[in-house]
C-alpha cells in the first residue's frame, strides 16, 4: 500500500478529533476551542486528556499519552500504523492506492471461503441429524443457540465429500480448500469435530479448531488449522478482535488470558469482555507484544494444577518482558472458568478477580505446594531462584523493585540478599537472550562458532549424506526411528526433554523429518499438550507412513528394565557417534596438516564418547558432547 506523506496530512485534515475520539464512547467537554475529556489511557475523573482540534492533536497532562487521529486509532484497537490509517481513510473518504500484489487475490479468496465455511459448518450444526452429537454436548456445556450464532461456532461433517460438493457448488477448488488447510489430498482435517471460528484482529475468519466429539486417544483433542496464508498461530489469540476494543476502554487496560476457545466464550458471555486465549500453540512473545498494544495489564485465569501453574508462569514473564504486571486469579476445586461461572456466576468471579494476587505471591504459593519441607534452606532456595528468574524477566526497575520487596516478604528473606540474586539471574537472561539473538541469526541453527574453534569445521549445509536423505524421500535411518520410537513411549517425561534439549541440537539428526519430531515431542513436554496429534496431520503421505509405523512400534514395545534416562544417555552417544562418524567421512582422502588433524580429533571423540558397542562413562561422554556443541575442539581430547 503506498502512503505518501500528502495522504498522511489529508486524512488528519478530514478527520475531526473530537468526533472521533466521542465515537469511542468518550465523554467530551467542549469550552470555546477548548475540548477535554477523562483520559481513556488511564484511569482519572478530574479531565486532564486535552484536545486541540485545530492542530488536530491530543494531550494528557495526567499520564503524557499524546499523539493525532491515527496514533489514537492505533492505541484504541492495539493496529499498526498503516492499518490504523486504512481505517480512518475509509471513514473519511480518503482513497489509499493499493500497489498490484499477485498474493492479494489469493489472500481475498482465502478469507471469502473461510468466512463462507464457517457459516456452512454453523448450517450442519443446526441442521444436520449427523450433528446431533455436537449439540447435546452444546447442550451439556449451556452453550445455547444464541452463543452458537454469536461465535459461529459449527461442525465438520465427516469424510471429504460434503465439503467437496460444497466447494463446487460456491466456485472453490479442492487446490484452494487444501490450501486453506481444510483438506490434505481426500481427507477432511476437521471430519466428525465441533467447530470454533478463529478470527484475526480485523474480525476476519483465518482458521478453525476443532474438538474431538468421540473418544479417539489416537487422535488429538483438539485438531487446529495449519499456517496458511492467511493465519499465522503465533500472531493471532481467540477472541482478541472483540477483546481489543473492551481493553482499551477498561479503567486498567487489564486484559484476561485463559486456555481455551469455551473459556473466553464464557467470559465474554457473562460480561468479561477483555478475555482472550492463544491458538493452538503455547502463548509466544509475538502474542505478548499483540497483548502491550492494547493493555497495561494482564490478569492470568488458567487451570489450578501444574500445567496451568507452568503456563501461568510462563505467560508471566512474556508480559512482565513488556512491563505489565500480571495479577493471577486462582479458581477452587480444579474449576476452569467456564465451569466456575457455570456453577457460581459471574458475581463470584469478579470477586476473585478483584482479590487476584500478584505473580510472585502466586509463585511463591505454587512453588511451597512443591515442597515437602518448604522452610528448609534448600527448599527456600529452590523457590527464591523460581521467583526471581520472574523477576529478573522484567525490564522496569520499579516493577523489579515491587516485586523483590514482596517476595523478601514471602520468604522471610532480606532484600539485598534477593538483589543480590536477582543480578545473576538477570545476567542468565540476557546471555539467554544473546543465545536466541544469535539463534535467529543463525536461522535457528546450532554451529560451531569460528572465534570458539581453533580449527575450521565443514559447514553442516555441505553434509552430503543429509542432503541425500532428505532429497531422496527416504525413510529416517534405523537408530533415529528408534529414538523416536522411544520418545514416543515416553511421552510427556519432563527429566527426558531437558536432558534431549541439552546434549542433541538439531545437527545432531541426519534426518529433517527426525529434527521436526523431536522439536514437536520437547513442545509438547514444555506445554503439557498432545502436540504430535496435529503434527502428524500435518505430514505428507510418505511422512505420515513413516510417523505411523513409529506410532506402531512404540504400542508394541514393552516395558524395559533400564530407567528411560539410562537408555536416553545411551541413544545420546550413539546419535553423536554417527554424527561425527558423518563429519569425519566428509573430510579428504588426503588432507592438509588441519584435516589430518581435525581427522584425528574426530576419532579421539568417537573412543571417548562410546556407545552401543563401547562401554560408556556418561560424565566423560557428556562433558566431550558439551565441547563439541559449544565448538572447543581442543577439550575433546
Amino acid at each position: 500500500m503506498a502512503v505518501t506523506e500528502a495522504i498522511i496530512e489529508e486524512i488528519k485534515a478530514r478527520t475531526d478529533l473530537a468526533d472521533l475520539i466521542a465515537s469511542y464512547g468518550i465523554q467530551i467537554r467542549r469550552a470555546g476551542a477548548s475540548v477535554k475529556a477523562c483520559c481513556p489511557f488511564h484511569n482519572e475523573k478530574t479531565p486532564s486528556f486535552n484536545i486541540n482540534t485545530s492542530k488536530g492533536f491530543y494531550h494528557c497532562f495526567g499520564c503524557g499519552e499524546s499523539g493525532d487521529a491515527i496514533t489514537f486509532v492505533q492505541k484504541m484497537e492495539g493496529l499498526g500504523f498503516l492499518d490504523a490509517a486504512r481505517k480512518l481513510a475509509e471513514q473519511c473518504g480518503v482513497k489509499i492506492e493499493e500497489r498490484s500484489d499477485p498474493a492479494d487475490g489469493q489472500r481475498k479468496r482465502l478469507y471469502a471461503l473461510m468466512l463462507e465455511l464457517a457459516q456452512f459448518y454453523h448450517r450442519c450444526l443446526r441442521q444436520t441429524k449427523a450433528a446431533q452429537i455436537a449439540r447435546d454436548y452444546l447442550k451439556s456445556r449451556d452453550l445455547g443457540e444464541a452463543a452458537q450464532e454469536e461465535f459461529l461456532i459449527g461442525y465438520a461433517p465427516v469424510g471429504a465429500a460434503p465439503i467437496l460438493a460444497w466447494a463446487e457448488k460456491h466456485r472453490y477448488t479442492p487446490a484452494e480448500l487444501e490450501l486453506a488447510g481444510v483438506l490434505k489430498g481426500d481427507y477432511h482435517r476437521f471430519g466428525g469435530r465441533l467447530m470454533f471460528t478463529i478470527r484475526d484482529r480485523r474480525g476476519r475468519v483465518v482458521a478453525f479448531s476443532g474438538r474431538q466429539l468421540v473418544e479417539n486417544k489416537k487422535a488429538g483433542k483438539y485438531v487446529n488449522s495449519p499456517e496458511t496464508p492467511i493465519f499465522k498461530k503465533s500472531q493471532v489469540l481467540f477472541g482478541f478482535d472483540r477483546a481489543a476494543g473492551h481493553i482499551v476502554k477498561a479503567p486498567h487496560r487489564e486484559i484476561i488470558c485463559c486456555e481455551g476457545q469455551i473459556d473466553t466464550i464464557r467470559l465474554h458471555l457473562c460480561g468479561f469482555t477483555t478475555a482472550v486465549a492463544s491458538q493452538g500453540t503455547a502463548f509466544t512473545e509475538e502474542h505478548a507484544e499483540m497483548v502491550k498494544k492494547v493493555a497495561d495489564a494482564a490478569l492470568l485465569l488458567y487451570d489450578d494444577d501444574a500445567a496451568g501453574h507452568k503456563a501461568t508462569v510462563k505467560v508471566a514473564r512474556l508480559l512482565l518482558a513488556r512491563e505489565l504486571p500480571v495479577r493471577v486469579v486462582s479458581l477452587p476445586d480444579g474449576d476452569d472458568p467456564d465451569s466456575f461461572l457455570r456453577r457460581h456466576g459471574a458475581a463470584a468471579l469478579q470477586q476473585r478477580i478483584d482479590a487476584a494476587e500478584s505473580i510472585v505471591s502466586f509463585q511463591c504459593r505454587a512453588e511451597k505446594a512443591k515442597e515437602a519441607n518448604p522452610q528448609s534452606i534448600d527448599a527456600v532456595a529452590r523457590i527464591s531462584h523460581a521467583v526471581l528468574e520472574t523477576v529478573a524477566a522484567c525490564p522496569s526497575a520499579i516493577l523489579r523493585a515491587t516485586m523483590v520487596d514482596e517476595a523478601a516478604k514471602l520468604l522471610a528473606l532480606p532484600v539485598a540478599a534477593l538483589n543480590e540474586e536477582l543480578e545473576k539471574a538477570r545476567a542468565a537472561v540476557a546471555a539467554a537472550e544473546r543465545g536466541r539473538e544469535l539463534a535467529q541469526r543463525r536461522r535457528g541453527a546450532e554451529k560451531f562458532p569460528d572465534d570458539e574453534a581453533p580449527m575450521e569445521v565443514p559447514d553442516d549445509s555441505a553434509e552430503v549424506p543429509r542432503a541425500a536423505i532428505a532429497e531422496s524421500r527416504e525413510p529416517p535411518p534405523e537408530l533415529e526411528r528408534e529414538f523416536m520410537e522411544f520418545l514416543m513411549v515416553n511421552e510427556g517425561n519432563a527429566d527426558m526433554s531437558g536432558q534431549v534439549g541439552e546434549f542433541l541440537p538439531d545437527k545432531v539428526f541426519a534426518h529433517d523429518f527426525t529434527r521436526r519430531f523431536v522439536m514437536v515431542w520437547r513442545d509438547g513436554v514444555a506445554t503439557d499438550e498432545d502436540l504430535l496429534a496435529p503434527f502428524a496431520d500435518a505430514l505428507d503421505d510418505s511422512e505420515r507412513g513413516w510417523f505411523d509405523k513409529i506410532l506402531s512400534a512404540a504400542g508394541r514395545k514393552l516395558a524395559s528394565s533400564d530407567k528411560p534416562t539410562d537408555r536416553l544417555q545411551d541413544f545420546v552417544c550413539r546419535l553423536w557417534r554417527n554424527f561425527i562418524e558423518r563429519r569425519r567421512s566428509m573430510l579428504p582422502a588426503v588432507g592438509d596438516v588441519e584435516s589430518n588433524a581435525l581427522r584425528m580429533k574426530f576419532t579421539l571423540a568417537l573412543k571417548r564418547i562410546g556407545g552401543s558397542d563401547v562401554n560408556v562413562d556418561w560424565n566423560k561422554a557428556k562433558e566431550i558432547i558439551r565441547n563439541f556443541i559449544k565448538g572447543d575442539n581442543d577439550a575433546w581430547t
